[in-house]
Formats: C-alpha cells, structure tokens, sequence
C-alpha cells in the first residue's frame, strides 16, 4: 500500500490478489454499493464497467449533512486502487469525507479478503531436504494453535496465565505458590526461544532460506467434503506436503512444480482445483530477517513459520543469542518486504530490550509481593488484586509495545512502514476506533498488551522523517503512552 500524500488523488488500496478474489470482490463491492441509501450514494451516479479482466466502480458520495460531495473511482484487478478525480485541497469538509470514503473502501476491500481466507487452505513449504519440514492443515493441531495464541505478543500471555494458575495453586499450596510460579516462569524464560520453535516445521535457515506459502481456495463442495471427511483427509493430505520441498532459485518452473504437486496431493484424495484457485507465494525469509537483524547488530534469531492466516509476526528468549521469531504465513501473504522488515524489527526491538526479562520481573514483583511484601493489603483486595495485577502487566506491555514501535522506526528508519503494516493487520480495530467515539478510551482499557491501533499508527506517522532525532526509545515511548492515554478521554 502506498500514497503520495495525505490526500492522493489516487491511492492503491491492495496489491497481487488472486484472480478468484477478484470476481469475489467484484461481487462483494457491487453487493455494498447497490444499497445507495445507506451508504450516501448518489442513485443515478453509480456505474459499473468490466473489461479485459478489470472492473471499475464510480459514484458520487456526500457526506452525512450533505455538505460536500466526492467523485469515486475504484477499480478492481489484481490491483486495487480508488481515485477521487475532484479532490479540493482547500475543501476541509470534502477532506474529512474524502478520509471517511477512503477508509470505508480499505475497510471492505481487507475485510473480504480476510473473510476469503476463512475458506482457504494454507500449505507451508520449506526448503529442507526430508520429511516433516512443510506443513500442511489439519484438525489434529489444536494444541499447536492454543500454543500459538498463548505465546503470541510480547509474552504477556503467559505472565497472566501464571496470574490465573497462581490464584488456583494458592488454594491448595498457601505461600509455597510464589515460589512454585517464579521457578515455572524461569524456566519458560531459559526455553523460550525452544517453545517458540514448536509453533511450527518450517524453520528457515541460512542453508535452507526458502519459505513457500500455498494458498487453495475452497469451493463450497470442497468445504462440505471436508466438513464430512475432514479429520481423516487432512491428516494424509499433511502427511504427503511434510515432504514436499521448495528449491532455491523459486523460479516460475519450480513454483509451477510446487503448485503441480499439491493440486496432485489434493487429487489424491478427493478435493480436485483448477489452476485458477492455487496461489503460490515463496520468500526468502532467512535473507530477509538478516538483513534487519544486521541492522539491529544482533545475531540472526532462530525462525519458525507458524501455518496461521492471521498475520502476526511474535518474538522472545532470554537474550539475543537464545531468541527465536515466529512469523505466520499471513504476514508472508500479506505483507511487501519493506512491511515485513518493519515487523520483524518490532519483533527484534522485543529481543534488544530484553521485554521477556522485563515481565518476568514484573510478575517476580507482582507474585512475591503479594504474599510478602504487601499480603495484608492481597487480603483486603482479594480477586480484586488480580484485576490490579493484571492492569499492572497489561500497562507494563503497552509501553514495551510502543517502545519495540520506536525501535523498528529509529534502527531501520522506515516509521512510515510499521505504520502501513499495522494499517493492513488491525485494519478493523482502526476503523472502529477512529469512528467510535468511546472507542479510543475504551481501548485503552482492554485486557490487551498493545496499545489502540490508532494510536501506535499515528505516533508512527508523527515519527516518520524524523526517526534519528530520537534519544531515549523507553523514555519517549512512556511519555507517549502517558499523553495517548490522557487526550482519549
């Protein structure tokens, strides 16, 4: 996603989706447009026009008051882009309704393709020779999937589950708790980076640098097949992608194979596709986090790919030497290199401030606190003391997360590429906030370690062109948070 200015005439909203997403999409627009009432349309305004493989969209769209009007042009390819062909510069009232119009497109242009990929299979493909090092969907990896969600973010997961775990042994082991819970702690601390690299069996390597990402679409057959033979189906069909293996060079040949080969795979056992519903995508993941990590002047951290649509990206261990990242194939989908660079550095300023340290220091505090330094006052409060606890972490998080922000801008100087990114992956949390009048505040409040979207994206974009002026990434980033939070009220 780039623009030119604050309000380009011409804004390209989404890049190289697949040509399946496109006729959905075509629908999907036509659907919304079609209710011109609700959406302030202009009725005898709204065209639509198709050829050679492209649609265009135009309408005129006023504001609420109807106090301004906006000419709208979008058209849908494998490129996405929305015009505004009367934009006046001068026009404030035409500006906010230009802001609004172009955040509703974005809006449904991504939540589409986040809804497309709920019916798509996903195959993670490495380089490496041998079996188990691709990775395939199945029904058997719950557990996979809760580990993912419970080492997520910055590791403030399982600070607070060892908040909840703790209330529960202090019913049966008294103060023996505290001791109990900062040894298991420990002990996730020193293998963290061994857990992370559970999360999934593509693990790039300088050997093997290669990542593929296979995409199916599923028709409505094939969701119903695998509604009723899906345990059994997935669990062979990932037993023969365990052995497929992405080559070096990912030339059009070699992807072609990769394709060849799955949709052979899916043959075999009952759910057939044509070529039209296959998307390959290969990045060179190791060379990629090297070249930030060069940046950063730390050793290249341990990589595992999770198989998870969502795209995230989380990172963790005790210091530099012992760190492993987890990136998931919908950032690799998702995301262009400069974006994915500036995920990876967030990732990374974790390691370098050593974040997981930091919480576990919070929580050693929290833990032995409460049963020796402040246990008259734990008795007073209660459960009410977990909910201060937990406020205590998630606040501690929201400045880590924000300080992790300002480092990836300040090392790699590209502020404005976290900020495009993080438009992309909390595109629906931002939209709400920015038109919720409570949802700024509210947000503040979440049990979440991460600040609102809208606010780490325009402190990031305050902060482009000016990264090297930073001084103190922690310091800044505390005051931030402190003035962020206080002007959402």
């Amino acid at each position: 996603m780039a623009e030119l200015s604050p309000f380009a005439k011409s804004v390209t909203i989404e890049k190289e989706i697949s040509e399946s997403d496109v006729s959905g999409l075509v629908k999907f627009i036509d659907m919304y447009c079609s209710a011109p009432k609700l959406n302030l349309i202009v009725d005898s305004s709204y065209r639509k026009i198709e050829s050679k493989g492209e649609t265009s969209f135009s309408w005129e769209q006023h504001s609420s008051d109807h106090q301004a009007s906006l000419s709208v042009n979008l058209k849908i390819g494998r490129t996405v882009e929305a015009s505004f062909g009367d934009i006046d510069q001068k026009n404030q009232s035409q500006l906010a309704l230009y802001t609004r119009t172009l955040d509703q497109i974005r809006n449904l242009v991504w939540t589409y393709l986040q809804n497309a990929k709920k019916s798509t299979m996903y195959f993670v493909i490495g380089s490496a020779e041998g079996g188990n090092h691709s990775e395939a969907p199945s029904k058997s990896n719950a557990s996979r999937n809760i580990m993912r969600r419970i080492f997520s973010g910055n590791t403030t997961n399982v600070f607070l589950l060892s908040l909840v775990l703790s209330f529960v042994l202090f019913l049966f082991i008294g103060d023996l708790t505290v001791i109990l819970i900062i040894g298991l702690l420990l002990v996730y601390l020193v293998f963290a980076d061994v857990i992370t690299m559970n999360l999934g069996n593509v693990r790039p390597t300088i050997e093997r640098p290669l990542a593929a990402v296979v995409s199916v679409r599923s028709k409505t057959d094939t969701l119903e097949f695998l509604g009723s033979h899906g345990k059994r189906i997935l669990s062979e069909i990932r037993e023969e992608v365990g052995h497929l293996v992405i080559r070096s060079g990912a030339d059009a040949a070699t992807q072609s194979d990769i394709k060849a080969s799955v949709m052979a795979i899916l043959s075999r056992n009952g759910i057939h596709t044509s070529q039209d519903d296959v998307e390959i995508k290969t990045r060179n993941v190791y060379s990629l986090v090297e070249k930030v990590a060069a940046k950063f002047g730390r050793p290249v951290p341990k990589i595992v790919i999770g198989n998870s649509v969502v795209s995230n990206a989380m990172a963790t261990g005790i210091s530099s030497k012992h760190s492993a990242i987890m990136i998931t194939a919908g950032s690799l989908i998702d995301l262009t290199d400069d974006e994915l660079e500036s995920v990876v550095g967030h990732e990374l300023g974790h390691v370098k401030g050593h974040d997981p340290v930091i919480l576990f220091a919070t929580s050693a505090v929290v833990y032995t606190g409460a049963f020796y330094l402040w246990y008259p006052l734990f008795l007073f409060l209660g459960l009410f003391y977990y909910v201060i606890a937990f406020g205590v972490l998630f606040a501690v998080g929201k400045v880590l997360e924000t300080r992790a922000d300002t480092e990836s801008a300040v090392v790699l100087g590209s502020a404005q590429g976290l900020a495009t990114s993080l438009t992309k992956i909390g595109f629906k949390q931002l939209y709400m906030e920015k038109y919720n009048r409570f949802g700024k505040l509210l947000d503040w409040f979440n049990f979440d370690p991460h600040p609102p979207i809208y606010f780490r994206i325009s402190r990031l974009s305050a902060l482009a062109g000016r990264e090297s002026a930073i001084r103190h990434t922690f310091l800044d980033s505390l005051r931030d948070c402190i003035v962020g939070f206080f002007t959402a009220f």
